[in-house]
C-alpha cells in the first residue's frame, strides 16, 4: 500500500503543520514524488509566516482558487460554510484535501518520470 491510500481516517488532534509535513515526507521517501516537495513545503510555511495574518488569508484563497479551479467567491462562500462546521469536520476535509494533493503531486512526479531517464 502506499502513502497516499492511508485507510484510517485522520487523527484532528495531531497538529496539522506536523501532519503535512510528516505525509510528504512518506511520499518522498517512498519515490511517489519529488525530494523537493519537502522543501518547497518548508519554504511555503516560511513564507506564509513571514506575512501579516490578513495577506495570509488574501494570498491563500486566491491561490487556491486558482489550484481547484473554482472562483474566489464560490471558494469564499464554500470556505466559510465549513468555517461554520465543527472543528473535527474542519480537519477531517482539510488533511483530505492535502491527501488528495499529494496524490496530484504523486501523478505529476510519474508523468514527468515516465519513458525513462536520459542520463
Amino acid at each position: 500500500m502506499d502513502s497516499f491510500s492511508d485507510p484510517v481516517a485522520p487523527d484532528p488532534a495531531e497538529p496539522f503543520e506536523p501532519w503535512l509535513l510528516h505525509r510528504a515526507a512518506e511520499v518522498v521517501e517512498g519515490r511517489e514524488g519529488s525530494a523537493d516537495l519537502l522543501t518547497d513545503l518548508h519554504a511555503a510555511i516560511a513564507e506564509v509566516r513571514a506575512q501579516p495574518p490578513e495577506a495570509r488569508d488574501a494570498l491563500a484563497l486566491i491561490d487556491l482558487a486558482e489550484r481547484v479551479n473554482l472562483p474566489v467567491d464560490e471558494l469564499t462562500e464554500l470556505l466559510a460554510t465549513l468555517q461554520g462546521q465543527p472543528t473535527v469536520v474542519r480537519e477531517r476535509f482539510l488533511r483530505r484535501f492535502v491527501k488528495a494533493w499529494l496524490v496530484q503531486q504523486r501523478e505529476a512526479y510519474d508523468t514527468e518520470h515516465q519513458g525513462g531517464e536520459d542520463g
